[in-house]
């Protein structure tokens, strides 16, 4: 078995490895990478990437990324292990070991003062990442993360919120943004070092803001358009599935929704990375999601990824539309226990939308 780093060159075989290895979410899918493999992590921080080969195959790739990151008053350098896969013909072998190593190595060179790691929460093949017998110290769990797909439709005005008047950021709403963003931030262990930039250069954010009846910024809303530089390609459907997919059937047939894609086609996604709610007020939360839903459809996607903290009140607001939850769990390692966090929450940042 064989260990090296990736280079640029590498990114092509390492986004075909990704097709190959499909994730499992009840709906089998792959995500697709090309032409860039490292244009995601590019976007995160600092990263390198390790490729093990078993007889000149690639069997398995893994990521360290490490950047700066909010601990209360003070910074943090966080490292995060992302891009894990293993084939299954190298699972339970030495493919995952070596490459966590390699890691570690990696975090220990930059001189991280933690290790994070998101695995989904029910995969139990990721536990030893977790347990310390492949290549990590121990890592404890330190939150869990919903990740709320809600299928993107135009909600009849029946249902839709009221009270609350909802519009789309414009260049001009950069201060309220920023400030209603730094609150969210504010409570949030690891969160982002820097303020949003608003409007984002990369063009690939969508953001909404609301207002009470009096004219005072109540909430916003900010979404992450990944599609440059990942796709998520359906592999199969489950068989649980078929109920919403019948329904979604008819509502693209009524025109308020878009069809889903047959295999092997992209599912449009959206994905939050800020989600501020003030006084956790319901109506505000419902009217944003209603915005978020209906530009969704006419810009073509399937659906809108809502990431939310498991202790966040908010995700008990959240509307009953048509959806699917997915959960992953935090867990980390803080390679130097005498430093000191002054941190008042136990809540936690996680880069969901862009994983």
């Amino acid at each position: 078995m064989m260990l090296r780093e990736a280079t640029a060159a590498d990114w092509p075989q390492i986004a075909d490895f990704f097709l190959a290895t499909p994730l499992q979410s009840g709906t089998s899918f792959v995500l697709d990478r090309r032409p860039d493999f490292g244009a995601l992590p590019a976007l995160r921080g600092q990263f390198r990437t390790f490729m093990v080969f078993q007889r000149q195959r690639l069997v398995g790739t893994a990521t360290a990324l490490w950047h700066v990151a909010r601990d209360g008053p003070d910074t943090t350098t966080l490292g995060e292990v992302i891009d894990l896969r293993v084939a299954p013909c190298a699972r339970g072998g030495r493919a995952i070991s070596r490459l966590l190593h390699a890691v570690y190595a990696v975090f220990l060179a930059e001189h991280v003062d933690w290790i994070v790691c998101l695995i989904g929460k029910n995969n139990r093949a990721a536990i030893p990442t977790v347990a310390g017998r492949v290549g990590l110290p121990r890592l404890e769990f330190l939150e869990d993360f919903a990740s709320v797909h809600f299928i993107a439709a135009r909600i009849p005005r029946l249902f839709a919120a009221s009270g609350v008047t909802v519009r789309a950021a414009e260049a001009s709403d950069a201060s309220v943004l920023t400030q209603l963003c730094a609150e969210s931030c504010a409570m949030q262990r690891f969160a982002p070092s820097e303020s949003l930039e608003w409007p984002h250069p990369t063009g690939r954010y969508r953001a909404w803001l609301a207002f009470k009846p009096d004219g005072t910024p109540s909430g916003a809303l900010v979404m992450w358009d990944g599609e440059a530089v990942r796709r998520l390609r359906i592999v199969r459907y489950s068989a649980a599935d078929l109920p919403l997919r019948i329904a979604v059937g008819v509502a693209a047939r009524l025109r308020m929704a878009n069809p889903l894609p047959a295999p092997n086609g992209i599912f449009g996604l959206w994905a939050s990375s800020a989600l501020v709610v003030r006084h956790d007020d319901g109506p505000t939360l419902h009217a944003l999601l209603d915005a978020a839903l209906a530009a969704a459809v006419a810009a073509g996607q399937n659906a809108l990824q809502i990431n939310l903290s498991a202790q966040d009140p908010l995700l008990r607001r959240l509307p009953p539309y048509p959806r699917s939850t997915y959960w992953s769990s935090l867990y980390g390692y803080q390679r130097n226990p005498c430093l000191n966090s002054h941190h008042p929450s136990r809540r936690h940042h996680a880069d969901l939308a862009r994983v």
